[in-house]
């Protein structure tokens, strides 16, 4: 009789299957780890400040900016062109003498696109600014006059919206 030996696999260990599926399936956690590290730690995280304290105490003069607005009575019609990228204000209740304003177009995640910038007389008697053309977003938008120390501020949704009313 005759006796059955097993058979003995003569491939080495690197030839194999099974070692290198253990090895892989740690080995693709490690890398996606990393691939999460890299995502985690490039660039900024533009919605934090620093400064987060100093911009708590100046929510105040806002709002001591904004009162004096109301007090002077003033409404600010305020219409942005998307073709043409122009921002025009049109104001009652300025006080005389008002030539420029400053505006500020903040959008809410991405501080590189935030846009400054001063609204001047045109020929159609309005104050109006050249802003380019603005990509989609809840755009945080300020008009002051810093020589009156009076501001407003309000939210244009574009693209949908393209009139503001500021009190």
């Amino acid at each position: 009789m005759r006796s059955h030996r097993p058979v003995e696999d003569t491939k080495p260990w690197y030839r194999q299957f099974w070692p290198w599926f253990l090895i892989a399936l740690p080995g693709s956690v490690v890398v996606a780890g990393l691939v999460t590290l890299g995502i985690a730690t490039s660039g900024h995280d533009t919605l934090v400040k620093d400064d987060y304290y100093k911009d708590g105490l100046a929510i105040n003069q806002v709002l001591a900016k904004t009162e004096r607005a109301a007090a002077l009575g003033i409404v600010l019609d305020c219409a942005y062109d998307p073709r043409t990228g122009r921002f025009a204000v049109q104001g009652r209740g300025l006080p005389t003498g008002t030539e420029r304003l400053e505006l500020q177009f903040v959008h809410p995640t991405l501080a590189d696109q935030d846009v400054a910038t001063t609204l001047t007389p045109d020929d159609k008697g309005a104050l109006a600014a050249s802003l380019g053309l603005l990509g989609p977003g809840k755009w945080h938008v300020r008009v002051a006059s810093p020589d009156q120390g009076w501001e407003l501020s309000g939210r244009l949704d574009l693209p949908g919206q393209t009139s503001l009313i500021l009190r």
